[in-house]
């Protein structure tokens, strides 16, 4: 293939954005993406993504080794194999994090990464028309922000119990104030869900400095020397490259991006001699630090008399549901996962909410998004938003097409368990309020005998689940873990970047969707910088 500029493999949330600045700035991109065209109608319908995440297609469905800390479980980790990646399948909210989040980020010493630094992407980035406040909100970037369309009567009782049980209410979580109790924001261009690919690649559709190349899975980087020059990648059977003049830059995620990495000589040097890999450069940190979110789902029963998506989900009242979406645009099939969000500290003593709590008026029949259950019921997720347990992703053999090993300790971290002890039990006094009292037939999961700290253990190691949000596997720092530097660019090497969830140092407080899109828009501002 003809070469370009730049290269950015994977056209995921950060992908997409990366690749739209760029060409906006006037240079080449190729954009390579291992999944297909987002053709599937369910992608662009909001309550229509359970069945994506177990659609091979478009997913790629990676598992977990067994994991002791959960059981013994091979835990499912649905990714995006798809133009937008991970926001064609994903709940679409949209949680930009805390500003304690990125403020720790500067003070580990990366640099341009505070607060005030990573603030002026989101705004660029999001178009947000309801009433936010312009001095946190953007109102013209390509990523469509709204509040929900459609929210059930329930959604409005948990948000008077929360108040009822000490939480102020908070308008805007990506405002000013993040901690409280607010409705939930979603990424949704009209009735349709605002993937990366329908927002940011839309904007440059047609332009003939964009080359998007699907059902191309990245091999291995190509190298002079010690810059990286370009990457080969099957498509239809067949091995092709492409070469970068200027930089190729990694936006796989945080399970590609380090396999990329590994496969191509770059990693833990003990590592890749063990499965037959020569070293270009060792870099031990490359697929350390994976963290990511483990919540514990508490689940009521309601009243019947109350809807939840649990009965609209279901013939024959989804028709009526049907009609609404496809007339006015509204309805159960706007719906995405989460319609209200608690954020709060688990103990005194902290400078911000360590912990959120997720209110679904539904109720999945196993621990992750997959089918409802019949009968009407509630769910509220307790997420240790600051986990501090640290797993890793590492090349299993020197096949680049094979998975990655993806072993991420979850609940290894004793103040990991601890903070879910503690959302089990503010939970309970939530739906402890007369608000809640007045439909509540009970608590079902874990129950009212699960009551020490050992009991809520057990649960939440044997029925608790990911909420799919892995990073910090090409940590940004100048430590001897890292993997790039503040602006992105790998260790030791030039002309290669990466720019995704990958890179940050910790998680941040809340869904990382829109954090991975803003960390896009920053890498691509840098690039462009570097440039001139």
């Amino acid at each position: 293939m003809t070469d370009m500029d730049y290269v950015v493999v994977g056209a995921g949330s950060a992908g997409c954005a990366v690749a739209c600045r760029l060409v906006e700035g006037g240079a080449k991109v190729a954009l390579l993406e291992a999944g297909p065209k987002d053709r599937d109608i369910r992608i662009h319908v909001p309550a229509a993504l359970r069945p994506l995440l177990y659609r091979d297609k478009v997913n790629w469905n990676f598992h977990t080794e067994p994991v002791e800390s959960t059981g013994g479980r091979r835990v499912r980790l649905p990714r995006g194999k798809v133009l937008g990646g991970s926001s064609s399948i994903n709940g679409m909210l949209y949680v930009r994090g805390n500003a304690a989040d990125f403020d720790g980020w500067a003070q580990m010493g990366c640099r341009g990464w505070s607060y005030q630094d990573v603030l002026p992407y989101f705004q660029k980035s999001e178009s947000y028309k309801q009433g936010g406040d312009p001095e946190y909100r953007g109102g013209d970037g390509p990523l469509a922000v709204e509040d929900y369309r459609t929210v059930l009567p329930l959604t409005h009782r948990f948000l008077e119990a929360a108040q009822q049980a000490g939480f102020p209410f908070t308008p805007d979580y990506n405002g000013a104030q993040q901690e409280g109790v607010g409705y939930s924001q979603m990424t949704r261009r009209g009735r349709f869900r605002g993937s990366t690919a329908q927002t940011y690649l839309r904007a440059v559709r047609g332009n003939p400095n964009l080359r998007i190349v699907t059902d191309a899975q990245a091999g291995t980087l190509m190298f002079d020397g010690r810059k990286c020059v370009g990457v080969t990648y099957r498509q239809g059977g067949q091995m092709k490259e492409i070469r970068a003049a200027k930089e190729v830059i990694l936006c796989g995620g945080a399970y590609n991006s380090p396999h990329l990495l590994q496969i191509s000589g770059i990693g833990p040097a003990a590592h890749l001699k063990e499965i037959g890999l020569e070293v270009r450069h060792n870099l031990p940190g490359v697929g350390g630090n994976l963290a990511d979110h483990w919540g514990a789902r508490m689940k009521h029963r309601v009243r019947e008399n109350e809807i939840t998506m649990n009965q609209l989900s279901r013939f024959p009242r989804v028709i009526p549901e049907v009609a609404k979406y496809v007339l006015f645009g509204n309805g159960a099939l706007t719906f995405g996962v989460t319609s209200a969000i608690v954020f709060c500290r688990s103990r005194d003593g902290l400078s911000s909410p360590d912990l959120q709590l997720s209110f679904t008026p539904a109720t999945p029949i196993d621990t992750g998004q997959g089918a409802l259950e019949k009968e009407p019921g509630v769910q509220l997720t307790a997420i240790p938003v600051r986990a501090e347990s640290r797993g890793h992703v590492m090349a299993g053999s020197s096949d680049p097409f094979a998975d990655p090993v993806i072993s991420p300790a979850y609940l290894t971290d004793d103040n990991d368990i601890n903070v879910i002890v503690a959302g089990i039990e503010i939970s309970r006094r939530i739906f402890a309020t007369p608000a809640f009292q007045e439909v509540s037939l009970g608590e079902y999961a874990p129950g009212p005998d699960v009551q020490t700290r050992d009991e809520i253990k057990h649960f939440m190691q044997q029925q608790g689940g990911t909420i799919h949000h892995p990073v910090g596997t090409c940590k940004m720092g100048e430590d001897a873990a890292a993997v790039v530097d503040s602006r992105l660019r790998v260790h030791g090497l030039a002309g290669l970047r990466v720019a995704d969830a990958s890179i940050m140092p910790t998680l941040t407080t809340g869904n990382t969707n829109a954090p991975a899109i803003m960390i896009g828009e920053k890498a691509a501002a840098m690039i462009l910088e570097d440039a001139t």
